[in-house]
């Protein structure tokens, strides 16, 4: 999709799932309006868009230009780095990840084909930090309305924000920390009423709670997390994404492991694979929370470093998304280029291995080679070089072992290390797996005289 002028910008349709996803989206909203863009907002995301941009779970676009951003930053935490294998991106024509770590785990996902956005991946930042971060004197003051329309009793507060609200949290956390000199906020999500049974449990909740103590405060759903967080001394979760998001606002999280996510019969217990998060029990929360609280700037320390770990341009998320957006629209080079997959690094690696071995240097080439199969490379080339390597001298189950991996990697044109593999399965007389990588290879190698010689030798095996 081209644009000739400003004058004639297409309309931008963001769409949303529930009220979560569009505060995400709603600075990149804002930005593009300031710019020109007519903005849409939509619920259904099969509507046809001009430009779309979408963050719910694993959907797919139907725009001329679509942008994807994820759903949160914990998304799909269970299978990291997999991610793309389950919510691929490849149909959109740009991706978005919010810091560093996002950006090693897209990395290490690259070469496969379900990663790849048509125009890349892109390092763009967190566009809900803005609302922190854009103005934060402006923020600063929401905030500070917030706690005074809340009324709040004490100085210091902890925040308890879940991912889903079942099986009594909310009431383990008020229990467990009520008699304690602080305030204790109480923020759900704005589910939609796809959900009505989580939505039922956070009103039987919020009921039983609602005036139970001075201390104690219910927080209208709809408010943004990041007042909430602006508040808070301590966060308590069982494994959301607000645990990460906490870090933005420098508030330490804590994580109850124990309590149980019901996305899953019978229900789980929470899953914390974040090093940057404390962990506890429901016996122990009231514990840790008040060693939190004692010892602040233990935990600050590890927040600073965590922070920028997680975010990259801080309050400048959307503007940069969309600088990018209008060079697209407008076939102009992008002002922040897309990633390089780490695969290609290491392809480049490979190939100065490659110019050493043409040169002589066999030792040198092989050390290469080697230290890119120890760190886990995507490449699929050196596990290949090392696999034939190895089948010259005799030592054939490593040499399997290298060229399956081989064959893995080399999701577009696996011929080679398919070529190979056979080989190596025929020399150890394994002709069942001969024959299955033999019918792979026939798939991707369209010269049939190639495979004769292992069509004999697969013969041979069997006989």
């Amino acid at each position: 999709m081209t644009t000739s002028t400003l004058n004639t910008l297409p309309a931008i349709t963001f769409f949303y799932t529930d009220n979560c996803e569009r505060q995400a989206l709603a600075p990149i909203a804002d930005e593009a309006a300031g710019r020109g863009f007519p903005i849409q907002w939509s619920m259904d995301s099969r509507q046809y868009a001009e430009i779309g941009v979408y963050c719910e779970h694993a959907c797919k676009p139907n725009a001329g230009f679509s942008i994807i951003l994820l759903h949160d930053l914990a998304q799909r935490h269970d299978i990291w780095p997999h991610f793309w294998h389950h919510e691929p991106w490849d149909a959109f024509d740009m991706g978005i990840v919010p810091g560093a770590n996002w950006v090693d785990r897209w990395q290490t996902q690259a070469v496969f084909a379900k990663a790849r956005p048509k125009l890349g991946v892109f390092d763009l930042g967190w566009p809900k930090a803005d609302l922190v971060y854009r103005n934060q004197d402006e923020f600063k003051q929401q905030a500070k309305a917030l706690r005074e329309q809340l009324g709040l009793k004490y100085e210091r507060s902890v925040l308890y924000a879940p991912s889903w609200e079942n099986h009594g949290k909310q009431d383990d956390f008020v229990q467990a920390l009520k008699d304690l000199p602080v305030n204790l906020l109480l923020k759900q999500a704005p589910w939609s009423e796809k959900y009505r049974w989580v939505l039922n449990n956070i009103d039987e909740m919020d009921a039983l709670h609602r005036g139970c103590a001075d201390n104690v405060y219910v927080i209208d759903r709809e408010i943004s997390i990041m007042y909430c967080l602006g508040l808070a001394d301590v966060m308590v979760s069982d494994e959301s994404s607000v645990l990460t998001e906490a870090l933005l606002l420098d508030v330490p999280g804590v994580a109850v492991i124990d309590w149980v996510i019901p996305d899953t019969n019978p229900p789980r217990p929470a899953c914390v694979p974040y090093d940057y998060v404390t962990k506890t029990t429901r016996a122990n929360l009231r514990d840790t929370v008040l060693d939190v609280l004692e010892r602040p700037q233990q935990y600050q320390a590890e927040i600073s470093v965590n922070k920028q770990q997680q975010f990259a341009h801080l309050g400048e998320s959307a503007r940069l998304i969309v600088d990018n957006l209008l060079a697209a629209l407008q076939g102009q080079p992008l002002p922040t280029p897309a990633l390089t997959a780490q695969v290609e690094i290491d392809r480049t690696t490979y190939q100065q291995a490659e110019q050493l071995a043409a040169q002589g240097d066999m030792q040198l080439s092989t050390q290469i080679m080697l230290e890119l199969v120890k760190k886990g490379s995507t490449c699929w080339e050196p596990y290949n070089d090392l696999g034939t390597f190895l089948v010259g001298q005799g030592q054939f189950e490593d040499a399997e072992m290298l060229l399956e991996k081989a064959v893995h990697f080399a999701q577009e044109n696996p011929a080679i290390p398919l070529s190979n593999l056979t080989e190596v399965y025929c020399l150890q007389e394994k002709a069942d797996k001969a024959l299955q990588t033999l019918v792979k290879l026939s798939k991707h190698a369209p010269n049939s005289a190639a495979s004769i010689p292992h069509i004999r030798k697969c013969m041979e095996t069997m006989f």
